[in-house]
Parts: C-alpha cells; sequence; structure tokens
C-alpha cells in the first residue's frame, strides 16, 4: 500500500469513488469563517444545552483545515471530509465521526472519550498519544495508520482493516479486534492485558515482540513464533483436547484421507483449527479420493513420509521445548475439515 496517498490525492477527492464500501467524497466547502461561527454556538451549546446549537458538520468538506484545539465534542461529524485536516490535541469526546474521511489527518493527543469511528476512512492518518475510553473504530478502513503510545481502554476495532498500523508503545487494555484484519501490524511493547483477538485475520505477520499480553484471548488465531517469543504472558490454549486419546483426520497425496488416532501419551499442540499437530499417531483406515478403503498415503508435505493402515507414525521433528514451532504431524478433528486441503484434480 506504498501508493496509498497518490491513489487518494485531493485532485480526485470530490470525484472519486471510494472502492470499500465508502461513500463518493463531496459536500459543501467550510470557510475558516463559517466554521468559527457555528462553533461559537457550539460553545454555547456545551455549556448550557438551552442555549447554541451542537454544531453539526456531516458530509461538509473540512479538508486541509487547521482545527487543532478545537472542541468538537459531541459534535457531529458523519461522513465528513477531514482530509489532511489538523485535528492535533483536539477534544473529540463524544463526537459522532461516523464514515468520515480522514485520510492522512493529524489527530496527534487528541481525546477521543466514546468517539465513533466506525466506518472511517482513516488511513496514514496519525493518532499517536490519543487518549480515551471506549472509542470504537468497527469496520473502519486505517492501513498504515500511527497509533504510538496512544491509551485506548476498552477501545472496539471489530471487523477493522488495521493493515500496516503501528501501535508501538501502545496501552490497549481491554480491547476488542475481532475480526480485523491485521496484516502487518506492528505491537511492539504494547500493553495488551486483556484485550480480545478472537478470529482475527492475518495475525501471523504481526510484530507482538515485548507487548504484555497477560489474559489475551487469541482463539483460532495463528501467530508467527519469531513475532511473539518476546512476548509476555501469552497463554495460548490448545485447540484439541489437551489429555487422553481421541480422533484425528488428515488429506494426503492424491486426496487420500487417512483416519489416526492421537494415543494419550503423544504431545499435541496448536491454538487454531488448521494448526493442530502431534508428536506420533495411529493409522485406523485410509480411503481414497473415491471413498475406497487403501493401505497406504504419502503426506503433502513429505513425500519420504508414508502413512500405513494399522501401523504407528512418528513425527521426525517434534520439539516439545518450543509447542509455538512448526512441528509434528499435522491433523484436524473432522472429516470434513479435510477438505480445506484437498488437492485439485488434474
Amino acid at each position: 500500500m506504498s501508493n496509498i496517498s497518490e491513489f487518494y490525492r485531493k485532485d480526485k477527492v470530490n470525484d472519486m469513488q471510494i472502492d470499500m464500501g465508502f461513500h463518493v467524497i463531496g459536500g459543501n466547502k467550510i470557510s475558516k469563517e463559517e466554521f468559527e461561527e457555528v462553533m461559537g454556538k457550539h460553545a454555547k451549546w456545551l455549556e448550557d444545552h438551552k442555549n447554541g446549537k451542537c454544531a453539526d458538520f456531516s458530509y461538509c468538506d473540512l479538508s486541509g483545515m487547521d482545527l487543532s484545539r478545537a472542541d468538537l465534542s459531541c459534535a457531529r461529524l458523519k461522513g465528513t471530509n477531514l482530509m489532511e485536516a489538523n485535528l492535533s490535541e483536539a477534544n473529540l469526546t463524544f463526537a459522532d465521526l461516523d464514515r468520515a474521511f480522514l485520510h492522512g489527518a493529524d489527530l496527534s493527543r487528541a481525546k477521543v472519550d466514546n468517539t465513533d469511528f466506525s466506518g472511517a476512512d482513516l488511513c496514514t492518518a496519525k493518532l499517536d498519544e490519543c487518549k480515551g475510553e471506549n472509542t470504537r473504530f468497527n469496520c473502519a478502513c486505517m492501513w498504515e495508520c500511527s497509533f504510538k503510545n496512544v491509551e485506548l481502554t476498552k477501545a472496539e476495532f471489530m471487523s477493522a482493516q488495521v493493515c500496516d498500523c503501528d501501535f508501538t508503545g501502545a496501552i490497549l487494555k481491554e480491547t476488542c479486534f475481532i475480526y480485523s484484519d491485521m496484516d502487518n501490524a506492528v505491537f511492539r511493547n504494547a500493553l495488551l492485558e486483556n484485550s480480545i483477538f478472537d478470529y482475527a485475520d492475518r495475525v501471523f505477520w504481526s510484530d507482538f515482540s515485548g507487548a504484555e499480553m497477560t489474559g489475551v484471548s487469541a482463539r483460532d488465531v495463528s501467530f508467527d513464533p519469531y513475532f511473539i517469543k518476546n512476548a509476555k504472558n501469552l497463554v495460548l490454549p490448545i485447540y484439541c483436547p489437551e489429555e487422553g486419546s481421541f480422533i484425528g483426520w488428515k488429506m494426503c497425496k492424491e486426496n487420500r484421507v487417512v483416519k489416526l488416532r492421537i494415543p494419550e501419551h503423544a504431545k499435541r499442540d496448536g491454538n487454531t483449527l488448521h494448526s493442530l499437530r502431534a508428536s506420533e499417531v495411529e493409522v485406523l483406515e485410509i480411503y481414497d479420493k473415491d471413498g475406497n478403503p487403501v493401505n497406504e498415503a504419502v503426506s503433502q508435505t513429505d513425500e519420504n513420509f508414508c502413512y500405513v493402515k494399522g501401523e504407528k507414525a512418528i513425527a521426525k521433528v517434534y520439539d516439545e521445548r518450543s509447542p509455538h514451532l512448526i512441528t509434528g504431524i499435522y491433523f484436524v478433528l473432522s472429516r470434513a475439515d479435510t477438505e480445506y486441503y484437498r488437492e485439485e484434480d488434474k
């Protein structure tokens, strides 16, 4: 996404359709004088709701304006064009920025308590050192957005695109990233205590080096072992039974399906459906692509590794000292799940 800024050049803003589900950028351009007039009434309204009027800039064009230190608390900014606006140190408490266009905007050190950025475009925006609770970024698009050293407690990033975002040094206690797209996001030395990453996508390429991850929930999420090796207090529950024997399945070459028993004494690991592995297995049944019983099947990843009906198969490498490394015999928990690994018919 290195050409994001070029894609959203100012001369294209008013006639460009945003491809990610955003509205067409447009609206009446507000002058500085008009802005000050509205803000004067807004200030009176904040003091006493019987006087003045709450600021409403919904779908207006405030692009490039200097709004630093402005008190926009409770303001209506839904769909507002704030491209490259300066909102540094602004008070955005309870402001409605739903679907606002904030590409390249500077919101550093802004107050964002209960601010709603749902569905907003925050690509390349700067939110460094922002502070707030219950801030909502649900379904927002924020490629290359900077969140360095923010303090956001109980924030929501559900289904948001946080690709290439930088959360270095951020305090993100009890923050929700459920179903978010986290490709290449950076959380170095971040405080993520009790945050939720369940079902987040492309977390494998996110950097959590040195992050405090006590109480983090990461259901069905795959981490890169290199990027979590220095993370603190990360506990990843095993997706399969932790004790006893149980049945597993795997797909082999020529779409041969192998029914396995993972014995009670076998080491097992994997915190997602598609990362389960064991130190050894017992081969119970093997079926060809047409469902007919056969006696042998060859691994999809190692042509020299063969599964034979009625025999044990022992992993060539299984390092229990490094449980999150990619080692062991892979398997899934149901026959239906093996379809994920089906080879295309030649």
